[in-house]
């Protein structure tokens, strides 16, 4: 019976991602390989004006497009000097039809940039940018405006600092200052934000999250999180289960806050106690787990009012999920579902706890869960600030592309859950997001090798990027 439902299940999402796709363009590769293998492939766009520049990196140039929103050329440059740490690639400022591509050696301490002019087909790089972050660690790098910006903790001390990156010989820079909050450890001893952001593992780099798309488990279980809401930048650390520290910046206005939300349900006496939250529109929803006991809470962050609290015991049945508790290691043939709350309890409490939510139709689609990395995946993926599972030649930057890749292959348990938007729980089954459905067609095409994946999002629409290696084209799909 099981395998049957999957099959429909196939079939259905098949369906409608064949409904729903449509070929856009493509770009005929075999005319500047030169006998050289592609290496990479950079996907950039301009949210102003829904153009996309496309970047092909072979071992010693770069060959860069850049289309209009209609998929037609607007003109074509050939970069044969490129700057150092190359193969690190992090980020793109653009300014007008002027492109800088940024990237950085292995120890995030030193950075280069390549800068193209799509109007006058001129290029100019930097093999080093005058910054310097000897007394620094970098949090993430996220995109804001159309620039790239870089988000550091200073060692021994509770200051955070934001450069913004403009070109390839000009950058800004924004200190915050939290002295004045008396950060503690777990056991009550005096610390700074930098050793909070550290955490056990000595580590202040945080995972980005793509605000309001489907994220998997995987990409949420760092105890650091970046999200981008707006102007707001806001950075969660759940380095314990006593409280999730919350930090918001204002880009704009610079002003900053700081809060710290308890965890309602922690006590010393639970065993195998964990925690993790996540940020969406105004709400902190909140997850602790232990091998008895399972709180999911909701703050509201604007009032710090508690707004939603449901605590079940190891004995209790899960009410307000609306599927089964499934263990899935990343495709259908490894679907089970368990029996017992007990069950579920336990495989997260011993593993990385993680609650990922996005919004469908006016409905928060909540999962709680946890997630283990799948070494024996056939990728890896990076993103702008950090890596999940690893580094592979070829994947492009994109949070998208990440938060697709990793939805779609991650091995998890979980469970899944509808609130209305007064975070009252609902009946229901679960919708179909647009990852299933770009995951579908992926799936409905067996002899298609999906070489330089990226997902785009162009003019409020998916759009699907990948290379054919028989046809040499990058191809483009639209959903």
């Amino acid at each position: 019976m099981r395998v049957l439902f999957l099959f429909l299940l196939v079939i259905n999402f098949s369906f409608q991602s064949l409904k729903a796709q449509s070929d856009w363009f493509s770009i005929e590769t075999n005319t500047h390989s030169e006998d050289q293998k592609l290496r990479q492939v950079i996907n950039v766009v301009n949210e102003q004006t829904n153009d996309l520049a496309v970047f092909f990196k072979y071992n010693r140039f770069i060959v860069a497009h850049i289309y209009n929103s209609s998929g037609e050329i607007i003109n074509t440059i050939r970069v044969d000097n490129l700057p150092k740490y190359n193969h690190n690639y992090f980020g793109t400022s653009i300014t007008g039809n002027i492109y800088t591509l940024f990237f950085k050696n292995d120890n995030e301490t030193k950075y280069s940039a390549l800068t193209l002019n799509f109007e006058t087909s001129v290029a100019q790089f930097s093999d080093k940018m005058e910054i310097s972050l000897k007394s620094e660690k970098v949090i993430a790098t996220f995109e804001y405006n159309s620039k790239i910006h870089v988000l550091t903790t200073l060692r021994k001390s509770s200051k955070l600092k934001i450069y913004q990156l403009e070109n390839f010989e000009k950058f800004t820079a924004e200190t915050f200052d939290f002295s004045n909050i008396d950060f503690v450890t777990f056991r009550g001893f005096d610390t700074s934000l930098n050793e909070i952001l550290k955490g056990p593992n000595a580590d202040p780099r945080a995972a980005m999250i793509n605000h309001g798309e489907p994220t998997s488990l995987e990409m949420v279980t760092p105890y650091n999180k970046i999200y981008l809401n707006k102007d707001k930048l806001i950075l969660t650390n759940d380095v314990d289960d006593l409280f999730t520290n919350v930090i918001s910046i204002n880009l704009e206005t610079k002003g900053k806050s700081y809060h710290k939300f308890p965890k309602p349900s922690f006590e010393k006496r639970d065993r195998g106690s964990k925690s993790n939250s996540y940020v969406l529109d105004h709400y902190l929803f909140n997850m602790y787990v232990s091998k008895e006991k399972l709180d999911f809470s909701v703050y509201d962050m604007t009032t710090k009012a508690l707004v939603k609290n449901i605590v079940i015991s190891d004995k209790d049945s899960i009410a307000f999920k609306n599927s089964p508790i499934i263990l899935e290691g990343g495709d259908f043939q490894s679907y089970r579902e368990l029996d017992r709350t007990k069950q579920f309890m336990r495989k997260v409490s011993n593993s990385n706890p993680g609650i990922s939510v996005y919004k469908k139709n006016g409905i928060y689609v909540v999962t709680l869960g946890c997630s283990e990395t799948t070494t024996t995946s056939a990728f890896a993926v990076f993103y702008a600030g950090g890596a999940v599972g690893g580094i592979l030649v070829g994947i492009t930057s994109s949070i998208l592309t990440t938060s697709f890749l990793t939805y779609t292959k991650t091995k998890s348990t979980r469970i899944e859950c509808l609130f209305d938007n007064n975070l009252n729980s609902i009946e229901g089954t679960i919708p179909d997001n647009d990852f299933n459905i770009i995951n579908a067609y992926t799936e409905s095409k067996p002899d298609v090798n999906f070489e330089f994946e990226s997902i785009l999002k162009i003019d409020n629409k998916y759009v699907l990027g990948y290379f054919d290696k028989n046809a040499e084209a990058y191809k483009y799909i639209r959903f």
